[in-house]
C-alpha cells in the first residue's frame, strides 16, 4: 500500500517508516525524495561495503550504484517495515557481482578475507587507533554482524536473513565478538 506523506510528517516518522516514505516518492519519479534518501542512509550504506570490501574506491562505486538501483527498482519494493534489509540485499547483489568480476576463480568469502587489513573498514571508518586495533581482532564475519547490527541498526533476524545464514550463527558469532571486545578493551583498563 503506497501512503504519501507530507515534509513535516515525515520528520516524524521512525527512521524505517521515514526511508519508505522516500522509496514511495522515488517510485513516483521524485529526485528530490532520492537526495533525501541518500543524505539518511549514505553512511549504512557506504558502511557495510566497506567492511564488506576493505576498499574505499570499490565502496563508493558499490554505495553509488546502490542508489541507482533504489532509483530503477523503487516500483518494484512492497512496504514490509524492513526496507534497509531491502537496500542492503540490492548492495550485497553489488559486492557479489564485484567481486565475481574481479576473482572469478573465488568465492565472495575468499575475496573478502584476502583484503589488506590496512584498508580495513575500522581504519576508513573509525578515527581511534584502539577501535582499529580491537576491531581488526575481530574475523570479518564478525565485523560485518557488529557493523549491520550497530551502524545499521537491523536486529539479527534481519542479519540472519540479509547474509543467508541461521539465526543462532548471527547471534553466536555477534556475542562471540562482543565479548572478545569487551576482554580487549578490560586488558587495556588493566
Amino acid at each position: 500500500m503506497l501512503i504519501l506523506y507530507t515534509l513535516s510528517e515525515k520528520a516524524q516518522l521512525s527512521r524505517s517508516e521515514q526511508i519508505e516514505a522516500y522509496i514511495a516518492d522515488v517510485a513516483l519519479g521524485k529526485m528530490d525524495a532520492l537526495s533525501k534518501l541518500y543524505e539518511l542512509i549514505k553512511t549504512d550504506i557506504y558502511a557495510y561495503a566497506l567492511s564488506k570490501l576493505a576498499s574505499k574506491p570499490d565502496a563508493e562505486d558499490v554505495t553509488h550504484d546502490t542508489f541507482v538501483l533504489i532509483y530503477k527498482h523503487a516500483k518494484q519494493y512492497r512496504a514490509e517495515g524492513k526496507p534497509l534489509a531491502w537496500i542492503f540485499t540490492i548492495e550485497l547483489n553489488l559486492i557479489r557481482k564485484l567481486c565475481n568480476s574481479q576473482r572469478p576463480n573465488l568465492s565472495l568469502d575468499e575475496a573478502i578475507g584476502t583484503k589488506s587489513s590496512e584498508s580495513d573498514f575500522t581504519n576508513q571508518i573509525i578515527n581511534s587507533q584502539f577501535l582499529k586495533e580491537v576491531l581488526g581482532k575481530l574475523s570479518p564475519e564478525e565485523r560485518e554482524i557488529i557493523t549491520l547490527h550497530v551502524v545499521s541498526g537491523l536486529k539479527h533476524r534481519e542479519i540472519a536473513k540479509l547474509l543467508d545464514k541461521p539465526l543462532s550463527t548471527v547471534l553466536s558469532k555477534y556475542n562471540r565478538a562482543i565479548k572478545r571486545l569487551q576482554a580487549e578493551v578490560r586488558e587495556v583498563e588493566a
